[in-house]
């Protein structure tokens, strides 16, 4: 759905989220501040999309201010605040439900950047200016917030009028990604990946001449003037997104893939492996956490999970990865070394968990989604059924069977837990005998029971 009547934009939000937006126009009112709603939140409500939780807010004027005032907003706290480009984050109630609303206030500024891939110094500048400096015409678009009383004394929004000084909603019905200069991705190397995220997301294409441009930025070099710490942001951001191997098609359409991940290349498989991460939950369900994190820990496993070993270990160290993820990678490795054994048929249950149990849960969830249907399966029965299945009898009931603290006692905890996944024990008796039969025939002594 596209919007065609731009004045009531703004009214496809929610009552609640609109009567918050009319107390902050009304509080920037009282202080002579200009305040916007611009950038992504605009252009999804021209698409007739869902609004997320962060809306981002353009002041002309002191942001850091008004975000100090609208601090009287019920339970509204102030998250951060950045002098140096005159931004302010707020975080209060959702109005409609039970969650955090985030409102991102920046004062309005022109960008210069000193050279290539560095970090832009700001000066205050209008609206108009502002929207100037973004990375493409779609999201440089921006909606006044005015307010005024109802006869029941409330502020409610007036309607909104659209500011779209670089044609981005005709763009945007054209479906095209178009920068607003030819220095654009030379200012900022980043915009490319934020466009190809843009790209798969929405289902847009880059403007020819934009698509030139992205290709001589790409030959010149410029992404290798970025550092690897702003790019793994980037690439995190890719992760997350609700469907990466699109992002990562998109991408290799591009010639861009060789830039930042060597080695990786979209394919229908490996398509149909981050499809069934979506497609097959249950394992996620029961065994992980559907938390964003994880998800993208999971599709960086499936992403990169036929490159060698070493140029795994060489993105880790490139890109300095946080240690979950290098710890993922490692364990991956680590399963696919026993890939042929864990597709033998009648495979023990104790042999399984003495292979996997080391292993992370997200590491064993990649190999599931990305293995055949013998090996998937398998690690789906090992995560469902077996890992954590531990005996009735834990250490302090050893304890009171007679045996001591020490080395005895943990190897006996190890063999009884064996045992009971492979089926020979099932009760507390017959775990109570396993211990007994294994203490005395390691020659110790059992002390008669009442």
């Amino acid at each position: 759905m596209f919007v065609e009547q731009t004045q009531h934009l703004t009214g496809a939000l929610s009552q609640a989220v609109q009567h918050l937006l009319a107390q902050v126009a009304a509080v920037a009112a009282q202080h002579q501040l200009p305040v916007w709603l611009v950038g992504g939140v605009v252009r999804d409500l021209l698409l007739g999309l869902p609004i997320d939780r962060d809306l981002d807010l353009a002041v002309e004027g002191d942001a850091i201010a008004l975000a100090g005032q609208l601090l009287q907003l019920s339970g509204a706290h102030l998250v951060a605040s950045h002098p140096p480009f005159g931004t302010a984050t707020l975080q209060l109630p959702h109005p409609d439900d039970d969650g955090m609303l985030t409102l991102d206030l920046a004062r309005t500024r022109v960008e210069t950047y000193a050279h290539v891939g560095a970090l832009p110094t700001v000066a205050p500048a209008s609206m108009q200016a502002d929207l100037a400096r973004r990375d493409f015409s779609i999201n440089a678009m921006a909606c006044r917030l005015q307010a005024a009383r109802t006869a029941a004394g409330d502020w409610a929004l007036q309607p909104a009028t659209l500011l779209d000084p670089f044609n981005g909603r005709a763009d945007l019905q054209a479906s095209v990604l178009q920068v607003l200069h030819k220095r654009s991705f030379a200012d900022d190397p980043t915009r490319i990946l934020r466009g190809v995220r843009l790209a798969a997301r929405l289902g847009l294409r880059f403007a020819n001449k934009s698509a030139v441009l992205l290709q001589q930025a790409l030959q010149d070099g410029m992404l290798g003037a970025v550092s690897p710490e702003r790019l793994r942001t980037e690439l995190y951001l890719a992760l997350s997104e609700p469907a990466p191997e699109r992002v990562l098609e998109q991408a290799d359409r591009l010639d861009l893939t060789p830039h930042l991940l060597a080695g990786v290349r979209w394919s229908d498989v490996l398509a149909a492996r981050c499809l069934r991460v979506r497609t097959e939950p249950d394992l996620l369900v029961a065994c992980l956490d559907r938390s964003e994190h994880t998800l993208a820990l999971l599709y960086a496993g499936l992403i990169t999970y036929d490159l060698p070993a070493q140029e795994r270990r060489w993105l880790v160290q490139h890109y300095r990865l946080a240690n979950d993820c290098a710890s993922l990678f490692e364990d991956i490795i680590r399963v696919q070394g026993y890939r042929e054994q864990l597709a033998q048929p009648g495979l023990a249950n104790s042999t399984l968990d003495a292979i996997l149990r080391p292993v992370n849960s997200v590491a064993l969830g990649v190999v599931h989604y990305a293995e055949s249907q013998s090996v998937g399966t398998t690690i789906a029965h090992y995560l469902g059924e077996l890992r954590q299945l531990n005996p009735i009898l834990d250490g302090h009931a050893l304890q009171q069977l007679g045996v001591a603290p020490g080395p005895q006692l943990g190897a006996l905890l190890r063999g009884l837990r064996a045992a009971r996944l492979d089926g020979l024990v099932v009760s507390r008796t017959d775990e109570e005998t396993w211990v007994s039969e294994q203490v005395h025939a390691n020659n110790s002594t059992l002390p008669e029971q009442a």
